[in-house]
């Protein structure tokens, strides 16, 4: 990427921010009723893009190893290890993503990655039978991302 993409990029995650600071009264489980929380509320707070503000990856594509031209040595991923297959998830797309929904030998699984934390997760997006979508919910739980489920509007 060349500096005036970065620039360009730099000043729309700006923008999304400054537009997604806005209080809709609806992000931070603070107010209103909390008896639903299984989590110490006091631990969660609005980390200011709200829902989808930052978007997840909902068609992955993918580029065979060999043919990677954008990382060095030492960039960081993350790796979901499937019975047939291996999966990289580099840092530098999950930093801007942070939640990828991905189709792995028929199942369905979500990654996520923190930035803030640095942590790594993948589970499985089928549930009760039924598959769904995550995004970013805009929350954070003890400095961590907090997905939510778009089928269900949980969090």
């Amino acid at each position: 990427m060349n500096k005036k993409q970065l620039i360009y990029i730099g000043l729309i995650v700006i923008g999304l921010y400054a537009q997604a600071c806005s209080d809709d009264g609806n992000q931070n489980p603070g107010n209103g009723d909390n008896s639903e929380w299984l989590l110490p509320t006091n631990l969660i707070f609005d980390g200011g893009p709200g829902k989808d503000g930052i978007p997840s990856v909902d068609k992955p594509r993918y580029t065979k190893a060999s043919e990677v031209d954008f990382l060095n040595g030492s960039d960081l991923i993350d790796v979901y290890v499937s019975d047939s297959e291996v999966v990289a998830y580099p840092h530098d797309i999950l930093d801007w993503h942070e939640i990828v929904n991905d189709k792995i030998d028929e199942k369905a699984v979500a990654i996520s990655y923190c930035p803030l934390t640095g942590t790594g997760i993948a589970w499985n997006r089928t549930i009760n039978g039924k598959e769904t979508t995550f995004g970013v919910s805009g929350l954070l739980y003890n400095t961590n991302l907090m997905p939510f489920d778009r089928q269900s509007n949980s969090t």
